[in-house]
């Protein structure tokens, strides 16, 4: 790889020696001062050249988030080392997988006064998967100089892009810190289907008034809360289904992704509340079954059952896979049912064996609306063509809601909502169901 690189005014002093060789054509005295002019030109090239930092002495190295979460914007550093380069101007471009869409090719900044320059970018991982980063190329010289040092530094390096962990730890935080605060949820009391005491303490800014144990208030003559836990041992059962409508895009995720992101937020937020859970996978066949369990070591087991989950071109056989689930799991749950849903006849599986289902358990039937279509009709009408295009969008919506009021009507529960939402609103709706106390 070629390591000098002349800078515009090198390229410049050399188009301006073109004149100069014409001139030999109308006198050779002029090939001395072409000679002369190039000679020095040369001369300062190779001074310039012998200020740079040598093209042996660079070394790289990334900080790359641990793990990549898909659909997350992150943050990838870039190390640069080079004693002999402090204080130079450079450019650096890091060879990096273009499925997870970083925001910029090359970065510029300079080497600092030890010779170290970090260079910083973001990614947006689109799809779950093994990566691998190439070499770093990197460019830097002196200013007012003629020639730049372009060097390219072996750093290859394996990447995985898991589901959205970083979700989990977001509700992690907010649960240490005693509060929800995700899109679209509220403060409530501590969830739980049904709650048995667990001790008094002082009661602290922020507690529910109905948790005051006014009796052991008026003895000690101070607020004192009562501290309650939620009751153990329910359990909670994610079907995802990866047949061919869960390859559809939904804005940067496809459904399926969407919904493997919704369904380890969900599992992890299950067993924070002390409840089993587990998950099956399927689409013309039941694919992968995990029988419900507590822990984190569990959720683990599901992060890495949905890092390998692949969405087919074939149509969900909800018989088999109901079945499955009706003959495996015997005890009352919640069941899940991530997949999406058409009109009353395209659905009219789902639904017939959804409500089957739902005679043993709990069953609930979470969908992701278009983004496209829901902008196509609430868009501004403003054209004929327009107010076809409306009443398409509609036409479509309206059968949809048909087919989710066919199984509420059946004792199923539904959710429908858009792509973006999708795992905070499945969040609320379960911490809504065990304060409810229907699990």
């Amino acid at each position: 790889m070629l390591t000098l690189v002349p800078q515009r005014r090198l390229m410049v002093g050399l188009l301006v020696g073109v004149p100069l060789i014409i001139l030999i054509t109308v006198h050779p005295a002029f090939l001395l001062l072409v000679l002369g002019y190039y000679v020095v030109l040369v001369g300062i090239a190779v001074a310039d050249a012998a200020r740079l930092p040598g093209a042996s002495g660079f070394a790289a190295s990334r900080v790359l988030p641990q793990p990549f979460s898909l659909g997350e914007i992150q943050a990838i550093q870039v190390l640069v080392a080079h004693g002999g380069a402090a204080g130079l101007p450079a450019e650096v471009a890091d060879h990096v997988p273009l499925e997870l869409r970083p925001d910029r090719r090359v970065i510029a900044g300079s080497f600092d006064q030890e010779g170290l320059l970090t260079a910083e970018y973001t990614v947006e991982p689109s799809h779950r998967g093994s990566y691998r980063f190439g070499p770093v190329d990197v460019r830097c010289w002196r200013p007012g100089g003629w020639l730049m040092r372009q060097v390219r530094i072996k750093a290859d390096e394996a990447a995985a892009v898991y589901p959205d962990v970083l979700a989990v730890k977001r509700y992690d935080l907010t649960l240490r810190r005693g509060m929800r605060i995700m899109l679209g949820l509220r403060r409530a009391r501590p969830p739980g289907a049904t709650t048995s005491f667990a001790g008094l303490r002082e009661y602290l800014p922020g507690d529910d008034f109905r948790r005051i144990s006014w009796k052991a208030t008026a003895r000690r003559d101070s607020p004192v809360a009562m501290e309650v836990e939620a009751e153990r041992g329910q359990q909670a059962i994610l079907a995802l289904d990866c047949g061919r409508l869960m390859t559809a895009p939904a804005g940067l995720l496809t459904k399926l992704d969407h919904s493997v992101n919704a369904a380890l937020l969900l599992a992890w937020v299950a067993q924070s509340q002390g409840d089993r859970v587990g998950i099956m996978t399927f689409s013309d066949a039941v694919r992968r079954f995990v029988a419900p369990q507590r822990g984190a070591a569990q959720v683990s087991h599901i992060n890495k059952v949905l890092y390998d989950v692949k969405a087919e071109y074939s149509e969900p056989d909800f018989a088999e896979a109901f079945g499955h689930l009706a003959l495996r799991v015997s005890r009352r749950s919640l069941v899940v049912v991530l997949t999406d849903v058409l009109d009353p006849e395209a659905s009219r599986d789902l639904v017939a064996h959804a409500v089957r289902l739902s005679r043993r358990h709990l069953v609930m039937v979470v969908a992701m609306s278009d983004p496209e279509l829901l902008a196509a009709r609430d868009a501004p009408i403003d054209a004929v063509g327009r107010a076809y295009e409306w009443a398409a969008a509609e036409e479509l919506l309206s059968a949809r809601r048909a087919s989710f009021e066919q199984l509420r009507q059946g004792g199923v529960l539904g959710v429908d909502v858009e792509a973006g939402r999708l795992s905070p609103s499945l969040v609320e709706r379960y911490l809504e169901l065990k304060e409810r106390a229907l699990l």
